[in-house]
Parts: C-alpha cells; sequence; structure tokens
C-alpha cells in the first residue's frame, strides 16, 4: 500500500517503491507408536463437519489485481448473532466476488446454509463490512451490509439492510430506512450518540481513486463528496437521516478500515475512532454531548499506526478503562523486514505532519487508557507491535482466566512491498518483452513477481501487567492463510468463546475453543435493552469481586469489517461467585445484581433498571498545576533551535542537540525563598527566575546570560564557588550543533553578587567537551567544592568517548586535574548524570557515573586518585541511562538510587543474552563515525537499519548487495566487509529503568513498576509526596526526537509511584496524583513554594515549563 509514495510524480513510483518517511503439533507414545494429536485451547472444525464452505475466492485478471485496485485482496467480514432467537448463533460471510452467505447453527457445530432461502446473497458489486442489528426493535437480528468495490454503478454500490421476517427470511430495506448509501463505503456501526435510546449510525466511506497524494486528500477534505466523505445517520423516529456534516463529521477524505463507537473518554457519550489507511491519520470524534462532534486526534494520544487496520477497544488490564488495541502490518521476521521495509523520507514525513498530520508509525499500536481521556501507547512494551500484514484484531478473554487475550487474523493475497520484485517490474513495464505480450499474459506476469503472503493468525495469551505472549502453535492457530474479517461467539454455549475468520481463497475457519477443560468459570451477559436498542449498545458493564474489577461496554462492531455477538463474555478464572454485576445504560439507568453464580448466562433487563444517583469521588490530587498563576498568565518557554542531528551521521539513533532545558532551584538573593534557572538552547539565553512571597515568579534579566545566548545550556548547578556564602551557577556548554573542540562548549560560572545578580567569571579552565551533567563535590576534603562535568558526546564521532572532568577548586580558581586525580574518569564514556554519595558507610562519599552505551560504574578515591570500584551486581548494566537520583529508599541508614533508562516500550531490545549492539568507526574515511546499530538474530549479528539508509551512509553497500534480500541475509561483518568487526563496539544489556538497592555497600537491582517502562525516565525526584510517612517516587521523561523509523519515546505522561511499608512502589492514577506530562520532559526538580509548600518545576524540550505544586 501506499504513504508518502503520492508525493512523488511517477505511478509506479507510488505503487512499488513504498516508500515510508521513514496444525498441530504431533508426539508418538514409545508404547504404541500411536500418533497422538496434541490438545490445544483451539480446534479447528473442518468444513465437511461443519457444513460451513464459504471461501471468499478473489480471481486475479486484468480487471482485477493489486494495481488497477489497491484493496483486492483486503477481504470480507463476518457477523455473528442468534437471527432466529433459538439460543445459538448464526453466522453472515461477506464475499467480495463471490456471495454473501448465512447459515443457521443447529447445535454442535453443524450449520445449514440458508443464503438463498433468506434472500440475503448480497447481489452485484463488491462488499466490504457486515454488521448485525435489531434495526427496528422487533427484537430479531437484522443484517446491514456495506458495499463498496472499484468498479460498478451506484446502484451496485447501495449499502444492503436486510431486516429479519422471523422466519428466517429477509427483507432488502435499506432505502425505506434512508441507509441505502452509495459511496464507496467499508464498515458501519450502529450506537446511540445522544443517549435517546435508539441506535444512530457512522458510516466509512472512501476516496473511488487511490494513490492520492497529501495534497489531493486536502482537497477532497475541502470537497467533501457524499461518495467519499463519512457519515453520521441520526434515528429520528425509525428513519434515519444524514447529518454529518452539521455534527462535525466533516473534513473526511481517508481509506477507513476500523471502526469503534465507544465512550473513549468515559464522559458518558459515546465517541467514534476510525483507523485510516495511508496518509492521512486517524480521527478520534469526540462526542460533545450535544450532537455535535470534535475531531482531535492528538488530543488523546501521542501517535497513531500509519496504515491503520482493524481496531478493538477493551479492557487489557482490567482498571475500569477501555484501551484501544489498533492493526499496522510490519512483520517480526529481520530478513522479511528488510526486503520489504518502507523508505525513508524525512522531507515528506515533516510536510504531512507541518500540515496538521498526527505522528504516524508503521506498526501495530495498543494505546492504555490512562483514565483522564488520554492514552499512552505501549504496544512495544506489550509485545504485540510487529504480526506482519495484519487485520481484523479481537481482545476476548479466549483461556476464561479473566484477562482479555488479543486475536490477529493475518496474511495478504500478494508481497507487494517487496523492493526486489518491485526493482524487476520497474525494468519490466519499460523491457520490450513486456510490448510483446498481452495485457492478460503482462498482468500474469506482474502478479506473479510478488509472492503470496500466507502466514498464520498470531494470538496472544494476556500475561497481565499489559505483556502478552504469543500463543498461536500451542493454541492451535498455525494453519497460513489469508485471513480477513474475524468474530467471536460461543457457538457451542459451553461458556468459552469460538472464533470464525472469513479467508481468501480458503474455506472460512471454524474454531472451537476447548477452554471448559481447563476449569476455568465464565460468566455472560445478554442485555434486554429499550425498545430501539434492543441489544443494549453502549451498555457499560462492570463485575465486582472483592478489590477487582472487570469492565465492558457492550459493543458488536469490534476488528475489521465484523461484528461479533452481541453477548458480553467474562473469562473468571477460578471464581465462582461475583459480588455484583452493575449495568450502566446509555440513559444513565442502572441494573444492580448481586451474588452472581459463575458459568451462568445471566439476562439484564433495561425495563428493571432504576435512576440512581451516582455520586462521583472527589479526589484531592497530590499535585495541582499551578503554571499559570505562578507566572501571572505567562508561559516559560523552552525554544529548540533547528539543528539536523542526521546530515553527516545518517543512522545516528535519535538526536543529540534537544538535551534540554536544564533546571537549577536556589535562593540567589537571600530573601528566604528560592529561585530558579533554566537553561536555553541555542541562540535562547537561559533565564533566572525570583519566587516573590506570594509563591509568584518574575524573570530578573541577566546581562550576562542574554550575551551567552549562543551556547547550549544542558545542565546546571548552584553552589557557592568562591567562598562568599552566595550560591554561584555553573552551566555546561553542550549539545551537537558545533565541531569538535569548538569554544562553544566552554561551561561558563556566573559569580553572584548576594544579591540576585550575576556576572561571568573567567576561573575556569578550557573546557572543549560536549558536556551532559555537573556534580559539586569535595573530593580532595578541604573545605571548598569541587566539580566533576560528564562530557556527553563528540561531535560525529557518535559513542567516541568524550573528555570528563574533574575542576578543583583553587580559592575560587579552578583547574582542570584530571589527568592527575582521575584518569578513569577522563575517558569514561558517554556520560548523562552522576550522584555524589557514601556508598558503604565509610563516611567517604563515592562517584556513581551513568550515561548512553555505559554500565553503572561506582568511584572510590583512594589516596587522592579516583578508581573504579568492581562491583559484581554492577556487571553488564551497560544501558541508554539518563539520570540517577539517591535517597535512602527502604529506610535502612544507607542510600540507594533510582536510575532512568530508555525503558522498554522502544523498537530496540536488551538482555544479557540478547544484547543490544553498536559499531561504529570512519568506514569511509570521511572524518564522521558511520554508526550501525545492531542485534543478534538466528546467532548472528545483523543491522537494524536497512539497505537504502545504510547505503546512504556507506555507498559501497549497495555494490557489495545489490538486491534487499542479500543484505537481509548477510550479517553485519559482510555487510561492512569487516568480518572481524574490530571497529568500536559496544552494548546494552539492559534498557528498564531500575532501583539500585544498597545492602551495606552492595547492590541489588530492581526494575521499577511497568508504568516506569512505558517511555524513557529522563529525570526523578524522591519525596514523601503524599505524606504518609513513605518515600515515593515522581519521574517523567519521553524521548520525541528520534529518527523517523524508530517510533518516538512518547508514551510517558509522567507517574508518580506510591511507596507502601514493604518499600514497593505502585503508580498512581492521574486523577489521584494530578501528574499528567505527556510532552518531552527532560528535566524536574523539587522547589519550595513560599515558606512551606512544596512543588516541582517542569522542564520541556521545545515546549512551556509546568509547576506542580502538592496539596496541603
Amino acid at each position: 500500500m501506499s504513504s508518502i509514495c503520492s508525493l512523488y510524480k511517477k505511478k509506479w513510483f507510488f505503487i512499488f517503491s513504498l516508500c515510508l518517511f521513514f496444525g498441530c503439533k504431533k508426539e508418538q507414545t514409545k508404547q504404541d507408536a500411536v500418533v497422538v494429536k496434541k490438545e490445544t485451547l483451539f480446534e479447528s472444525i473442518p468444513s465437511n463437519e461443519t457444513g460451513i464452505t464459504f471461501n471468499n475466492a478473489i480471481e486475479e485478471s486484468p480487471g482485477n489485481f493489486f494495481i488497477v485496485y489497491n484493496y483486492a485482496y483486503n477481504g470480507g467480514g463476518v457477523a455473528i448473532g442468534d437471527i432466529n432467537n433459538d439460543g445459538l448463533s448464526d453466522i453472515y460471510f461477506t464475499g467480495n466476488q463471490v456471495e454473501n452467505k448465512l447459515y443457521l447453527n443447529k447445535g454442535d457445530f453443524q450449520f445449514e446454509d440458508i443464503t438463498d432461502s433468506a434472500g440475503v446473497g448480497g447481489g452485484e458489486g463488491w462488499d466490504n463490512g457486515v454488521v448485525m442489528v435489531d434495526i427496528n426493535g422487533d427484537n430479531l437480528l437484522d443484517i446491514y451490509v456495506c458495499k463498496g468495490g472499484f468498479r460498478g454503478t451506484d446502484e451496485e454500490r447501495r449499502n444492503l439492510l436486510y431486516v429479519n421476517n422471523g422466519d428466517n427470511t429477509f427483507s432488502e430495506k435499506a432505502k425505506d430506512y434512508n441507509i441505502a448509501d452509495s459511496g464507496f463505503s467499508m464498515m458501519a456501526s450502529f450506537f446511540d450518540m445522544d443517549n435517546d435510546n435508539d441506535l444512530d449510525m457512522y458510516l466509512i466511506n472512501r476516496p473511488k481513486y487511490f494513490f492520492t497524494s497529501f495534497d489531493d486528500i486536502k482537497k477532497g477534505r475541502e470537497e467533501q463528496n457524499p461518495l467519499h466523505r463519512d457519515k453520521l445517520y441520526e434515528n429520528i423516529n425509525g428513519v434515519y437521516k444524514e447529518v454529518g456534516q452539521k455534527s462535525g463529521i466533516n473534513q473526511t477524505y481517508s481509506y477507513g478500515l476500523g471502526l469503534s463507537t465507544s465512550d473513549l473518554n468515559n464522559d458518558g457519550f459515546s465517541d467514534i475512532y476510525v483507523a485510516n489507511d495511508y496518509l492521512e491519520s486517524d480521527y478520534f470524534f469526540e462526542n460533545k454531548g450535544n450532537k455535535t462532534f470534535e475531531q482531535n486526534i492528538q488530543s488523546i494520544t501521542n501517535h497513531v499506526a500509519f496504515y491503520g487496520m482493524g481496531i478493538d477497544v477493551v479492557d487489557f488490564n482490567n482498571d475500569g478503562y477501555e484501551d484501544i488495541v489498533e492493526l499496522d502490518m510490519t512483520s517480526p521476521d529481520h530478513i522479511r523486514a528488510k526486503t520489504s521495509m518502507a523508505s525513508m523520507n524525512v522531507d515528506g514525513y515533516n510536510y504531512i505532519l507541518n500540515a496538521g498530520n498526527h505522528y504516524q508509525y508503521m506498526h501495530n499500536m495498543l494505546q492504555v487508557n490512562n483514565g483522564n481521556g488520554y492514552f499512552s501507547e505501549i504496544s512495544q512494551f506489550a509485545g504485540i507491535d510487529k504480526t506482519d500484514w495484519s487485520w481484523s484484531c479481537i481482545g476476548s478473554d479466549f483461556d476464561n482466566d479473566g484477562l482479555r487475550d488479543l486475536f490477529i487474523s493475518n496474511g495478504f493475497r500478494r508481497d507487494i512491498f517487496d523492493k526486489d520484485a518491485t526493482s524487476i517490474l520497474l525494468k519490466y513495464v519499460d523491457s520490450e518483452l513486456k510490448r510483446q505480450r498481452t495485457k492478460s499474459e503482462n498482468v500474469d506476469h506482474i502478479v506473479n513477481l510478488f509472492n503470496e503472503n500466507k502466514i498464520p493468525n498470531y494470538i496472544y495469551k494476556n500475561n497481565g501487567g499489559l505483556k502478552f505472549s504469543s500463543k498461536g502453535k500451542d493454541w492451535g492457530l498455525e494453519a497460513a492463510s489469508f485471513s480477513n474479517g474475524a468474530a467471536v461467539s460461543d457457538l457451542d454455549n459451553d461458556g468459552d468463546l469460538d472464533l470464525v475468520v472469513n479467508n481468501i481463497n480458503d474455506n472460512a475457519f471454524i474454531y472451537k475453543n476447548n477452554s471448559e477443560k481447563s476449569g476455568n468459570r465464565f460468566l455472560k451477559l445478554k442485555l434486554k435493552g429499550p425498545k430501539y436498542n434492543t441489544l443494549g449498545l453502549g451498555a457499560k458493564i462492570t463485575l465486582f469481586k472483592n478489590d477487582s474489577i472487570q469492565y465492558h461496554e457492550l459493543k458488536n462492531v469490534r476488528g475489521y469489517l465484523s461484528s461479533v455477538d452481541p453477548i458480553a463474555h467474562f473469562g473468571l478464572g477460578i471464581t465462582t461467585t461475583i459480588d455484583s454485576v452493575k449495568v450502566v445504560w446509555p440513559d444513565k439507568k442502572i441494573n444492580l445484581i448481586t451474588n452472581v453464580k459463575a458459568n451462568t448466562l445471566l439476562t439484564v433487563d433495561y425495563q428493571q433498571a432504576k435512576v440512581i444517583k451516582e455520586t462521583r469521588n472527589k479526589y484531592n490530587p497530590v499535585f495541582k498545576d499551578v503554571t499559570r498563576s505562578a507566572f501571572l498568565g505567562n508561559t516559560v518557554k523552552h525554544t529548540e533551535n533547528n539543528f539536523n542531528d542526521f546530515k553527516n551521521q545518517i543512522l545516528l539513533p535519535h538526536k543529540l542537540s534537544t538535551e534540554g532545558p536544564c533546571i537549577s532551584v536556589a535562593d540567589v538573593n537571600n530573601d528566604g525563598f528560592e529561585d530558579f534557572y533554566i537553561g536555553g538552547a541555542v541562540n535562547q539565553a537561559g533565564r533566572l527566575f525570583l519566587q516573590r512571597s506570594n509563591e509568584t515568579f518574575i524573570e530578573s534579566k541577566q546581562t550576562d546570560f542574554l550575551n551567552d545566548k549562543g551556547f547550549e545550556d544542558v545542565a546546571s548547578a548552584f553552589f557557592d564557588a568562591n567562598g562568599d556564602g552566595s550560591l554561584d551557577l555553573y552551566v555546561v556548554s553542550g549539545g551537537n550543533e558545533f565541531s569538535e573542540h569548538s569554544s562553544e562548549y566552554q561551561d561558563r560560572l556566573y559569580l553572584n553578587d548576594g544579591k540576585g545578580h550575576f556576572n561571568k567569571s573567567n576561573n575556569l579552565p578550557e573546557i572543549t567537551s560536549s558536556g551532559g551533567c555537573v556534580i559539586p563535590l569535595d573530593y580532595d576534603a578541604d573545605g571548598d567544592l569541587d566539580l566533576f562535568v560528564g562530557g556527553r558526546l563528540v561531535p560525529n564521532r557518535y559513542t567516541s568517548a568524550p573528555k570528563s572532568y574533574l575542576l578543583q577548586n583553587n580559592s575560587g580558581v579552578f583547574v582542570d586535574v584530571t589527568t592527575q586525580h582521575a584518569k578513569a574518569l577522563e575517558f569514561v564514556g558517554m556520560v548523562t548524570d552522576a550522584a555524589w554519595e557514601d556508598i558503604d558507610g565509610d563516611s567517604k562519599n563515592e562517584l556513581l557515573l551513568v550515561g548512553e552505551w555505559m554500565p553503572i560504574s561506582v568511584f572510590q578515591i583512594k589516596e587522592g586518585i579516583f578508581v573504579k570500584q568492581d562491583m559484581p551486581a554492577l556487571n553488564k548494566t551497560n544501558g541508554w541511562w539518563n539520570t540517577i537520583e539517591a535517597k535512602d529508599i527502604d529506610q535502612d541508614g544507607d542510600m540507594d538510587f533510582v536510575l532512568g533508562n530508555l525503558g522498554e516500550n522502544y523498537k530496540f531490545k536488551a538482555s544479557e543474552e540478547k544484547p543490544f549492539y553498536v559499531f561504529a568507526a570512519d568506514y569511509d574515511k570521511n572524518g564522521t563515525n558511520d554508526v550501525f546499530l545492531a542485534k543478534d538474530y538466528k546467532n548472528k549479528i545483523v543491522p537494524i537499519r536497512g539497505k537504502e539508509c545504510s547505503t546512504e551512509q556507506l555507498p559501497g553497500i549497495s555494490k557489495r548487495f545489490t538486491t534487499y534480500n542479500a543484505f537481509a541475509e548477510a550479517d553485519l561483518g559482510s555487510i561492512l566487509d569487516d568480518k572481524a568487526l574490530t571497529s568500536q563496539k559496544h552494548e546494552v544489556y539492559m534498557f528498564q529503568s531500575v532501583f539500585l538497592i544498597n545492602n551495606g555497600g552492595s547492590f541489588k537491582i530492581k526494575k521499577l513498576p511497568n508504568e516506569a517502562q512505558y517511555s524513557t525516565v529522563q529525570s526523578i525526584e524522591i519525596d514523601d509526596f503524599n505524606k504518609d510517612g513513605i518515600n515515593d517516587i515522581l519521574l517523567a521523561g519521553n524521548k520525541f526526537n528520534v529518527e523517523i523509523e524508530t517510533t518516538r519515546a512518547d508514551a510517558s505522561i509522567g507517574a508518580l509511584l506510591e511507596g507502601d511499608k514493604q518499600f514497593d512502589f505502585k503508580a498512581v492514577k492521574p486523577s489521584l496524583s494530578g501528574v499528567f506530562l505527556p510532552t518531552n520532559v527532560k528535566d524536574i526538580k523539587p522547589i519550595k513554594l513560599g515558606k512551606n509548600a512544596k512543588g516541582v518545576l517542569v522542564g520541556v524540550n521545545n515546549g512551556s515549563m509546568h509547576l506542580l505544586k502538592m496539596s496541603n
């Protein structure tokens, strides 16, 4: 499929370069040698037993293949529901070139094809999505079919509504209900948009043509052609009226594939989420509660999928808030990924971002709901980010253990992303052979250049903590297929969810679930809703058991082009009785049922619901954002300069020029109130803010700060440099903008006159490293403060260790004594932070260092010399460390530490068994390090980045590897023509943020809670924030400035980790913590507000500062 490719001129390039800016195991017994089939969770029931022979057969021809119709292989849907009210769920399939089919469930997985007698074959045209709904309130399920191929008349594209006659026959009445839409329809969802107890409808339509440029999309948004735009139909007395444009469903022009109507922000009104394919970002239409909607996808998450496919909205972590899973199409296999990797187009990517599109990345998304209407995307943490060419996703509890698992359908008829095949094709289209052949012969040749991509479907077990493990083979889903739409239902009424899958060129899959044999229990709920919403769509169901809950908002449109059986299903594990079940209907009436037995089908009747006034808990959050009042309505904004770190080092993993701002706090004018300094980027001076008695801040203009605005401030510290009792300011100069040894890397010392006026001092030695941190320390025990300054990077020589400095304070004059007293520190690595603490109780401090590609390192002073201490617990702790903070966390009298790392929700993974590597050297002798990130793959080391961008860094690669497949199969040594890999090499063994628990001078590493692993941790503060006498941890940080093939680390909203008496920590929801920092946070610092209050300053790269005040 296409992406920014549409920014280019030639359609062949659009289609084929596909550039992006970036079944069962058998065992044999020894006794009788009989082959025994291993029992699995799912059992595939063959079509000769079920009677279901539906096959969505797609014929490739000159009139139908992936060039003339880009959605030729997108497949059809499934709808499941009990059409005759006999207690058995029936199945309807849509076909693209074949007739739709309706199968009546006769029991025991026996089905009867009643399509012809029922009159529901679909007629002419290309059918896509399908949903079962009781549209007229007669307690009979009707069937709505979306039609919209690439050809055909308006009449052939008119959507169908099969109204159930009650005798297993149907009458087509879409026109009668005014929903016979003739657009290029993909899917519809019926929902109660205005809580008036009838069902309205959202309809996805797509543009007629493919390979559209972003400018075409902008034009289409403005034109709002009724055949192409999405629509909203309001139910007015049983007949539908299209109200989309006046209701805010406007400016739509997209290839929507996934659809969910659900109350995503928990305000009592159903919102609309559309997963969009290609260039257009997903749509989030927030329901404003007055029959209008507002589209603002940027308001609920920091990024979305690029090729948005299927979508489901369910609660994966049982916190009472539903999460969003959305599919894309990236392969987890190294070779497939490298042969089909989309091309990197930085300018194209920035173009659509600047035009208003959201950040989009090419992998599956798991958007975890933070409970405040904002979602953190954690698919890479969860382990579900790459499942190849995926379509339908269904989050359901397949093993009945109380946690929702995840099914993903998979496969595509032709592997049109194959770049080697594309190269052959581009040559062929201009060849003499092509001109000699007939059209049919050419099509046959072209389609067969691209292999079939038939692969097994995925199913993931939910392990808890939002971690998933792949169980395809173990659970019996190992058949390769071209699978598309899918739906779930308890087809045999045994209490577990069976699975139905619509396949291209194969019979549909019918999977019987055998989890009833595990002993796990279940509860099913059938809702009897009001007259015109008999299914109870939109009702919110909560199960309560002791301190735990399960939650589900009933919706039947889930996954891709499909609708599931509208009966709510909950796995219960070993639970025998549920304390209570609460059902909140869209109009806010409530049913409350207590002492509900497991293994039952519970019917809940709206007519028995009552108006119960629910009092919302009023929380007093730990923090309150007081930024506006503290700065008198002004903003304190860090403005990052524009610099392209990747110009010379194309394969850098991230920018190094965007590390600021830094913050330092002190009472600089001796008035009893703490003030602060915030650093600036290049061409932005650092700023000093003085606190007044009313807890407000005013800027104190400093001439010398302004004169030094050409520096990049990355770290700072207040300390008494000259012994006059006033706190002076040291500022570290860093960044990546300047050449090696540039004078712009000279650090600065500003002396305080005692009244808060600062003058630049010349009492520093020459410093030529781009720095990362500064720590005042009296290393020589002479009563004044010396300085350790950590070197961060060497420009254009990534991974090379810059010089770090030990500066000795000689009566206010600082002397570089690194070589004499700290040789071990001089080129220790890419230092990001340091701590100066006594770790072994000998009343002498040690220096702890962390950094990028560095292990956690401890240095002792022995006879005036810094010596690295051998600590076995710290072996193989190499990470991408950002920060270290000291505190006696367990209150045992020694100093523990909390360390911020990259986190687990990132493209890169590392462990002791499988490290993450970097190899760097100036391979082409042009003065810059060529950087190759690498990983282990099948016992060899392979590059992370693809052939195109690697060739941009080293053009000779393309001469040695003329195909993408050859590059993909090569190890890094072969690619670099350096089989011994003798270049500079570093490893990472851990990306987790951790505790370092001190036990009498020896350390134990313990991982921080999962919420701390969702993104990079840039800064940490430790205090008793909730005033219960136990230390808590506040952390924040993201990494927005990465190369475009890597998803930004942007899932953190900040986290307050609340400690308990066992010194375990639990993340506090933002509604209780008051912490909501979804931005590119780089520093947080505590500050005393007034005489007694406490606050935290938050520094944001290229963004506005925040001030959080602790509650009294």
